[in-house]
C-alpha cells in the first residue's frame, strides 16, 4: 500500500512540474510585460536609439513606475521584428520595407512613431572609375542589394522610372557587409544600400547615381500589440523620450556622432555627415507616413515581392488611446 502511495505522489510531483513548465512557457509567449514588470527594448545601432539608451531618462522614468528596463541589440530589421512578434521584446525600431514584409507574412505589431522621411540616406553606388553614369547604364550589370529590404524596393522603383525592370539587371543578393567587400573588389558593378554604409563607401571616392525620384525612407518605431492595448501610457512615454533624444541629435549631431563612433568604430566625421543628411526628430506616426507605407505595400504586392495584401491602418497605434 505504501508503494502505491509513493507511486501516486511521484506522479503528482511530475504532473505539477509539467504544469509549472507549461505556465512558464505561456507567460513568456504572452510578452515580457507581466508580473515582473519588465520592459524589453529591442534596438539597432542608430543615433536615436543609442542616444535614448545612453541618456537613461526613459529607464529612470519607468523605474519610478516599478518597471525594469532591459535593452536587446539586433543587427537586422527582420530579426528585430520577428522578436517583437514573438513577444520577446516590447519595443523595436526598423525600416519601412522590413515591417511590410513582416506584416505580409502574418506578424502582428503596432506602428507607434517615425522619423521624417530621408530619401537621401540611401542610394545606388558605383565605383569612382565606373562607366556607369546613369540609371539607364545599369542594364545588364551586376547589382548587389539586400533582399527584402528598402534597397530592393529602391532599385525596382529606380529602374521603373527609366523604363527598365529588375529582369534587366543581374541581381546579387548580399547583406551590406558582404556587399561592401564584393563592391570594393569589383565583383559587382553597383551596390544599392543605406546609411551609414553608403556614406562610408562615398568617402572612399565612390559615386551615388543621381535619382530624381527616390523613394520614401523612414525609421519606424513599434510596440507589441499586447503592450499597446494593455499599457498605452508606457507607449506614450517611450515615444516622448524618443522625441527628446531625436531633438538632442538635431541640436548637437557631434555628440551623437561620437557615441556612434564608440559603438560602431565608424569615424565620427562619417557619422556627422550621416546625421546631417536627415532629421532625427521623432513624432507619433502621421497620415503622410501611413500613406507612404500603404503605397509601398501595394507596390510590393503588385510586383510579386509579397503574397498578401497589407492594410497599414490596421497596425497603426493612435496616441489618443493613451
Amino acid at each position: 500500500m505504501n508503494h502505491v502511495n509513493q507511486g501516486k505522489s511521484y506522479l503528482l510531483l511530475i504532473s505539477l512540474l509539467i504544469l509549472a513548465l507549461f505556465l512558464t512557457a505561456c507567460g513568456k509567449a504572452a510578452g515580457t510585460v507581466g508580473n515582473n514588470k519588465e520592459i524589453n527594448i529591442g534596438y539597432q545601432k542608430n543615433g536615436t536609439s543609442l542616444t535614448l539608451k545612453n541618456k537613461q531618462a526613459l529607464q529612470k522614468d519607468l523605474e519610478k513606475e516599478g518597471y525594469k528596463v532591459k535593452w536587446s541589440e539586433f543587427n537586422t530589421g527582420s530579426s528585430i521584428l520577428e522578436a517583437l512578434n514573438a513577444g520577446s521584446i516590447d519595443f523595436a525600431g526598423a525600416g519601412d520595407i522590413p515591417s511590410i514584409f513582416a506584416l505580409a507574412k502574418g506578424s502582428d505589431f503596432k506602428f507607434i512613431a517615425s522619423e521624417p522621411s530621408s530619401p537621401s540616406s540611401q542610394g545606388i553606388l558605383v565605383g569612382k572609375d565606373s562607366q556607369i553614369k546613369s540609371l539607364e547604364d545599369l542594364k545588364g550589370k551586376k547589382v548587389a542589394f539586400n533582399k527584402a529590404s528598402i534597397s530592393q524596393y529602391l532599385l525596382n522603383q529606380s529602374l521603373d522610372s527609366v523604363g527598365l525592370a529588375m529582369s534587366d539587371v543581374e541581381p546579387v543578393y548580399l547583406n551590406p557587409p558582404d556587399a561592401s567587400v564584393a563592391f570594393e573588389q569589383g565583383e559587382v558593378d553597383a551596390w544599392v544600400v543605406w546609411d551609414p554604409y553608403m556614406t562610408v563607401s562615398e568617402s572612399k571616392g565612390n559615386t551615388i547615381l543621381k535619382n530624381k525620384d527616390g523613394v520614401p525612407y523612414r525609421t519606424f518605431y513599434f510596440s507589441s500589440s499586447k503592450l499597446a492595448n494593455e499599457h498605452p501610457e508606457i507607449v506614450g512615454k517611450f515615444v516622448e523620450h524618443l522625441a527628446d533624444a531625436g531633438k538632442e541629435i538635431d541640436q548637437n549631431p557631434t555628440k551623437a556622432a561620437a557615441l556612434l563612433q564608440k559603438e560602431t568604430n565608424i569615424p565620427k566625421k562619417t557619422w556627422e555627415k550621416v546625421l546631417n543628411r536627415k532629421t532625427s526628430d521623432v513624432n507619433f506616426i502621421d497620415e503622410e507616413a501611413v500613406q507612404d507605407l500603404q503605397a509601398q505595400a501595394d507596390i510590393l504586392l503588385k510586383i510579386g515581392l509579397t503574397e498578401k495584401a497589407v492594410n497599414i491602418d490596421d497596425y497603426v497605434w493612435n496616441p489618443k488611446d493613451k
